[in-house]
């Protein structure tokens, strides 16, 4: 049956945790009876989400539930409860920080497997493609000059995977 996600208290920092843990939680056990139900998904999520700072929340989202029948038990309930849990605790200003912090982050010598880490891990919190020539262009920008200049000597890379390993190559030499 798998572990049951940690309680959410309110703390806006461990709020996609809590979601992802919810739903990998529900994918695991998704042949449990009331697991397929949408209602029920909403209603157990709410039993995890305790304390003094989400209880009013829990009791409005409760009330709604309570006034669903069966008729209602659709995917737009599970989307609602995510959008309504998203709004009211989840960072908002999540992607703007990480787009901020991709342009100012820099390759600090030699440590080329963090950068490409962090720099991975920003694009997706940003909601950046790393296929889109715009994003390689930002890895590029993180780089120092030397490197650069090697990732553009021809043939240019035109994936982010082979700037990347060129990149790699150029620091290795």
């Amino acid at each position: 049956m798998g572990a049951l996600p940690a309680v959410f208290n309110g703390d806006r920092m461990y709020a996609d945790d809590f979601i992802e843990q919810l739903k990998a939680y529900i994918r695991l056990n998704r042949q449990v009876a009331g697991m397929g139900s949408f209602i029920q998904r909403a209603a157990f999520a709410l039993t995890l989400i305790q304390g003094p700072l989400v209880a009013e929340w829990t009791r409005a989202i409760g009330a709604w539930l309570d006034t669903l029948q069966a008729i209602d038990d659709i995917p737009a309930v599970w989307d609602q409860f995510l959008a309504e849990f998203s709004n009211q605790y989840q960072d908002t200003q999540c992607q703007q920080r990480a787009r901020a912090e991709l342009k100012a982050l820099h390759l600090k010598w030699p440590e080329i497997d963090q950068y490409a880490n962090n720099f991975k891990r920003l694009t997706r919190v940003a909601g950046y493609n790393l296929a889109n020539p715009e994003t390689i262009k930002f890895f590029i920008e993180g780089l120092p000059r030397t490197i650069v200049e090697d990732v553009l000597r021809p043939p240019v890379p035109d994936t982010y995977e082979a700037t990347k390993e060129k990149a790699i190559q150029s620091i290795k030499s």
